[in-house]
């Protein structure tokens, strides 16, 4: 085992409470994004409705061209 990773276990072993506290909050925040990023993908994967809801059917809504606008009497 390398001194560094010793020295490491050693460190975080003298801990005071009040330094274990702020390193778990240090840590928690630091994985937060990978956190949030992986239990996003779970949740698409576990339901593929819910992950569709809010969205059109068809995916993307086209632009309207002119004859589109004119129908619903945009143009003058």
């Amino acid at each position: 085992m390398s001194k560094k990773v010793e020295k490491l276990a050693e460190t975080l072993m003298n801990l005071t409470p009040d330094e274990q506290q702020e390193l778990q909050l240090v840590i928690k925040a630091k994985m937060m994004p990978e956190m949030a990023r992986r239990q996003g993908l779970l949740q698409q994967q576990q339901n593929p409705q819910m992950a569709a809801m809010g969205q059109r059917p068809g995916g993307q809504m086209r632009m309207p061209n002119a004859q589109d606008a004119a129908r619903q009497g945009l143009l003058r």
